[in-house]
């Protein structure tokens, strides 16, 4: 019997969590394909970058794989009045519930080691290669006898461009409100920081025409400019706490204490690396036990019950999340809550089940959700195109 509970859930455990990683990497389609079009990257970086997200998506997929494959596996056993059987039999629910946890305990431990090992190295791997192309990539923009202003502020023009290596450099910088400043330079040198994502223009031999309140002009053998990445992309690209380990964020969380700076953030960080694989515990029992619920409704009741649930907890945790970054609420329980409350859920509709009360207006309430859902997403493909 648990092998075959097992390897029922298993199965649906694999498709789910394929599914789910495609759904969360479609977050990341249109910077991927940016890289890919626009910035001339190639299959093989894209693949090194999917790559590099995997351990943090898989992060947050596993849990919820585990909460739809044991939703779905008791979902079709009671549809096939398995359960009653098993339970005729003298088979108690606690014991249907033996490999689901062991699936859930396998889970935990492969997630816990991918969030504390190397989610944020994957992280950080994606963003110095992001940095990486990037960097080579507005080298080659920046054409020769052409005006390049992709970077807010700035408009630049070269004689001469060779692999970065510029001459004859002109340089209009705007970037300050109410002070225009012109650059001329005989030469200058592009080199790029992979770790906060500026690209510094090394020029020699030029002179600063600066217009504000009263013009001034500085000569100069060499100047740094600094051009940040992160604002032509509308996003920072500094080393923030998802790229962080665990030491590094204590490390930081002991440097703002000092400095009397806030460390909410970094708290989050660290909690979510425990919390989001222990939820697969809380998350696989409350699938189970949510799919004997679904006994009359077959495995389609059991999938939207399922969905919801998943958004559900992918709220919960966006909220606690948010709420305890932003120092609304203390980090642990911003971070833990959802693992709580989807725990305390097990317990009541355990003890509703194994009592033969099963908690029907709970059942009604999310299937009528799921029904109009339904409804309504097929009423707006049969609407006719005006």
């Amino acid at each position: 019997m648990d092998i075959y509970i097992f390897q029922e859930q298993l199965k649906i455990f694999l498709i789910s969590l394929f599914t789910i990683l495609a759904v969360l990497l479609l977050e990341k389609v249109n910077f991927l394909s940016s890289l890919f079009l626009a910035h001339s990257a190639s299959l093989e970086t894209a693949g090194m970058l999917i790559l590099y997200l995997c351990p943090a998506f898989l992060t947050l997929a596993a849990p919820l794989a585990v909460l739809m494959s044991a939703l779905m596996a008791f979902s079709r056993m009671s549809g096939d009045n398995e359960i009653i059987a098993m339970r005729a039999g003298g088979i108690s629910f606690a014991r249907l519930l033996a490999p689901v946890l062991i699936l859930s305990a396998l889970v935990t431990g492969a997630t816990l080691y991918l969030s504390i090992n190397l989610a944020h190295e994957g992280n950080l791997r994606f963003q110095q290669t992001a940095i990486k192309v990037l960097s080579r990539s507005v080298q080659s923009e920046i054409k020769e006898q052409r005006f390049y202003s992709e970077f807010p502020g700035l408009m630049i023009y070269v004689n001469q461009n060779r692999d970065g290596r510029l001459e004859g450099v002109f340089i209009s910088d705007q970037r300050r409100e109410g002070q225009a400043s012109i650059i001329e330079a005989r030469s200058g040198v592009m080199e790029s920081d992979q770790q906060t994502g500026v690209i510094t223009l090394a020029l020699r031999d030029g002179v600063i025409h600066t217009a504000g309140q009263s013009y001034t002009t500085i000569g100069f053998m060499e100047y740094f400019l600094k051009m940040d990445l992160g604002a032509k992309l509308n996003q920072p690209l500094q080393k923030e706490a998802p790229h962080m380990s665990i030491p590094e964020l204590r490390m930081e969380i002991q440097n703002k204490a000092a400095r009397g700076a806030p460390s909410f953030r970094e708290q989050v960080e660290i909690h979510k690396k425990y919390a989001i694989p222990m939820g697969c515990l809380a998350l696989g029992a409350l699938g189970a036990l949510a799919g004997v619920m679904t006994q009359r409704r077959g495995s389609g009741g059991g999938f939207g019950i399922g969905v919801i649930l998943m958004v559900i907890n992918y709220l919960l945790i966006m909220i606690g999340q948010g709420l305890g970054a932003g120092g609304k609420i203390p980090p642990a329980l911003g971070v833990w809550g959802p693992d709580v409350i989807m725990a305390a859920a097990s317990v009541w509709v355990y003890i509703r089940v194994s009592k033969d009360t099963m908690p029907t207006r709970m059942e009604v309430f999310l299937s009528e959700i799921w029904v109009q859902l339904r409804l309504r997403l097929k009423q707006s493909h049969e609407a006719p195109a005006h």
